[in-house]
C-alpha cells in the first residue's frame, strides 16, 4: 500500500476517489500518505474519517461470510 502507515489493528481500509487539492485537511498533514487516485490504503481512523466526510475516499469493506443457500 503506497504511502500508508504500517497496518494497525484499528486501521480503516479505504480507496481514494480523488486526491485532496491541499496538503492538509482539517489540520491533518496529508503529505506522509502520498495519496493516489484509485489506490487502496490502510489509514488511521482519524485520517480516514476526515477523508470520508469530504468524499475523497470510500471505505473498502471486508468480504462477509454468507450462509450457503439451501
Amino acid at each position: 500500500m503506497n504511502g500508508a502507515t504500517p497496518l494497525r489493528q484499528n486501521a480503516m481500509k479505504v480507496r481514494v476517489l480523488r486526491v485532496p487539492p491541499s496538503l492538509a485537511l482539517e489540520g491533518i498533514d496529508l503529505r506522509p500518505y502520498k495519496l493516489q487516485e484509485g489506490n487502496i490504503y490502510d489509514l488511521e481512523p482519524q485520517v480516514a474519517k476526515v477523508l470520508l466526510v469530504w468524499k475523497y475516499v470510500e471505505r473498502v469493506g471486508r468480504a462477509r461470510s454468507r450462509k450457503p443457500e439451501e
